[in-house]
């Protein structure tokens, strides 16, 4: 787990249909940790995939 000092503010802002919009807010609502996990996993995901899929000498 990260420190909270390894950490920066992002607001991110999304234009979602109006029904997948009303089901992200009812989430929200209920869980405010679950969206904040679910785009922590699915960036850290697409992190990953962009470095594995970039030639081995282009890396850093």
């Amino acid at each position: 787990m990260m420190a909270s000092s390894d950490c920066s503010l992002v607001n991110v802002v999304v234009d979602l249909p109006k029904e997948l919009a009303a089901d992200v807010e009812a989430v929200r609502q209920r869980d405010p940790e679950f969206l904040e996990r679910a785009i922590q996993y699915v960036l850290a995901r697409r992190i990953i995939f962009d470095e594995l899929k970039t030639p081995t000498s282009r890396r850093r």
